[in-house]
């Protein structure tokens, strides 16, 4: 296989996938005005991340990461500079990366617009790139998962078929050279070390699965989440449970849109056999599209919920794994910007009001166990997703790049590779 330069980010081409995303987001508004028609719904599974596990694995050697500063902007605020003038040729569209350690990382991509899909993937953290076919229809929209640092699932669907029924698996277990479809099979609970795949659509509507990160193989939970419109939470590290955060109701608004009423969160120890609930009071919401409050833990015992309440930022803390939680004095205006929250190794709760450059993201951290927030400098963090080897963040909506870490503090930004 062709081996492919590592390059610098194309600010071009980024601007050339936004389109695409635009599409989904309009598409997505539209279905949530019409009750969700859960076949176009599907589609949204191309913007999702890589997943969380259930258990940690070994780590391998990393290049050393770079501590965040002004010399580059997080991929959700406008590069500084005047962009290039996008060139004529053809140009590749990739997805978003994902990563089976901070040295394994993989993407889908297509060569132009109608050719079929290619997976691409590194060994070394960027410095080299390996690719090729990937064994579905032409036409078919794919999910790209890393359930390990040799292992990727991929999920696929032709975008001809008639609902996602249609839907098939396949999986590699040595980087991609190989593939072979995958049948999931049905269980009372996850096996433990697996790595959870969050998809969207969320649990409610497809009960949660997870990945063998050695074969591929795949599980899924035979029953769905309780909650509506729910999300699996994918910052949390292994061993610290399984985290859905939902609503238990929902109206109407004036506009035609479906709100979610009722925020809450449900903790699995078991795989998801079975759940415990906790229902947060004022309708405690961190988006306005899916999932209920944001939430963050590192040991699965203090565990913050954060999100919006009239506009303001609002911090609920459990130190009992959530069985029982109060409010702190903690607050920020932060208006209708979508909240992403996660807990640093060190104890660090960072928060990120705003995830794309039209909401002018706000960044806030808090040393005192959420008791205050301060106003932090924009950067990585927020949405860490644990590897086994440290942390890993993409863009959004649908960067070709990812912040990669070792330690949830320092971080190093992994440019896309030029494709072809």
């Amino acid at each position: 296989m062709p081996e492919l330069n590592f390059a610098g980010l194309n600010a071009a081409a980024q601007a050339g996938f936004k389109p695409h995303f635009e599409q989904v987001v309009a598409a997505a508004r539209r279905r949530r005005r019409q009750r969700r028609i859960l076949t176009v719904a599907t589609a949204a599974v191309l913007l999702a991340g890589s997943g969380v596990a259930v258990a940690a694995g070994s780590g391998e050697d990393v290049p050393p990461a770079t501590r965040f500063g002004t010399d580059r902007t997080p991929d959700f605020i406008p590069t500084p500079g005047g962009t290039p003038t996008p060139g004529t040729g053809p140009r590749a569209s990739t997805g978003r990366p994902a990563a089976g350690d901070l040295t394994h990382v993989y993407l889908r991509w297509t060569e132009c617009r109608g050719c079929p899909p290619r997976w691409a993937g590194t060994d070394d953290g960027g410095r080299h790139w390996r690719t090729g076919p990937l064994p579905v229809p032409a036409d078919a929209m794919v999910d790209l998962r890393a359930a390990g640092p040799r292992t990727v699932v991929a999920h696929y669907i032709p975008r001809s078929a008639p609902d996602s029924r249609s839907g098939r698996w396949i999986a590699s277990a040595d980087g991609g050279t190989t593939w072979r479809e995958v049948t999931v099979r049905p269980v009372a609970a996850l096996p433990a070390g697996w790595r959870v795949l969050g998809r969207q659509p969320g649990p409610t509507q497809d009960p949660i699965i997870a990945a063998d990160p050695a074969t591929g193989d795949l599980a899924q939970l035979t029953r769905p989440s309780a909650l509506r419109n729910a999300v699996v939470v994918e910052t949390v590290p292994a061993g610290a449970g399984l985290w859905v955060s939902g609503f238990t109701g929902e109206r109407i608004a004036r506009d035609s849109r479906i709100i979610g009423t009722g925020g809450a969160v449900e903790v699995s120890r078991d795989g998801g056999r079975t759940w415990s609930r906790h229902e947060f009071p004022d309708d405690l919401a961190a988006s306005d599209d899916v999932g209920g409050p944001a939430v963050a833990t590192r040991d699965g015992r203090t565990v913050y919920a954060l999100g919006r309440v009239r506009g303001a930022l609002v911090v609920w803390r459990s130190t009992d794994g959530g069985a029982t939680w109060a409010r702190t004095a903690a607050t920020a205006r932060v208006g209708d910007r979508t909240i992403r929250t996660a807990v640093r190794p060190d104890g660090v709760l960072v928060v990120q009001a705003g995830v794309s450059a039209r909401e002018n993201p706000l960044m806030f951290a808090s040393s005192d166990a959420g008791a205050t927030l301060r106003p932090a400098p924009l950067g990585p963090g927020a949405d860490a997703r644990p590897v086994p080897d440290g942390y890993v963040q993409t863009g959004w909506p649908d960067s070709p790049g990812a912040w990669l870490s070792t330690d949830g503090v320092a971080w190093t930004w992994l440019d896309p590779p030029e494709l072809p």
